[in-house]
């Protein structure tokens, strides 16, 4: 079961019918600049075909280890929109209609659906492997394209920058403000405006 960019494994956790079914998450293959915003870790003897169907389904010792991905409030659908007013609509999931018009077309979001049709309000995580969060450092304020390539070549990859590279290390090569963000973003811990209606969710800075 994919999760999307808009749930995570706690939030699929509490459909009953998903127990027993092993979490992936993907990046879009069609988008170079998207590789690797979304994986998984796999536990296999070798990288086959027949090996990856065993780690889906915990054959033999092997396992999916791990899922990496966007923390949902980022997701595009993760809270409901309404096409009129242009805009995510705040307050207490869920919400399934705009408070200006009961007129009004909405696009339900992944959050706000879930408190509907989840069986549980608690997730069943016993068997779960656990979801870390990973903000791309395209997301933080204040981040731009030579900021990154400056990251990426002192440390050698995004995902060196975004998980292992320590605050001391990281205030070597950018200001205090961006290196706390990132430390933030691998904690959970960022403020974010939450996307919904196809819109990316925002780090308020």
């Amino acid at each position: 079961m994919e999760l999307g960019l808009s749930a995570d494994s706690m939030m699929a956790s509490q459909l009953m019918e998903l127990d027993g079914k092993a979490f992936i998450s993907n990046s879009d293959a069609h988008s170079l600049s998207k590789m690797g915003r979304e994986y998984n870790i796999l536990e296999m003897e070798d990288p086959s075909y027949e090996e990856i169907l065993k780690a889906f389904k915990g054959i033999d010792g092997r396992r999916i280890k791990a899922n990496f991905g966007l923390d949902p409030k980022l997701g595009k659908y993760h809270r409901t929109y309404c096409l009129v007013c242009d805009s995510v609509i705040k307050g207490e999931a869920p919400v399934l209609k705009c408070p200006v018009s009961d007129k009004h077309r909405v696009v339900v979001g992944v959050k706000d659906r879930l408190m509907i049709i989840r069986d549980r309000e608690n997730p069943l995580m016993e068997k779960r492997h656990p979801y870390f969060y990973q903000v791309p450092l395209e997301f933080l304020p204040k981040v731009g394209p030579k900021t990154i390539d400056r990251l990426i070549d002192f440390f050698g990859s995004e995902m060196k920058v975004l998980h292992y590279a320590s605050y001391d290390e990281l205030t070597k090569v950018v200001n205090e403000d961006i290196a706390r963000n990132i430390v933030l973003s691998r904690e959970g811990k960022l403020s974010i405006e939450a996307g919904g209606g196809g819109v990316y969710g925002k780090i308020e800075a």
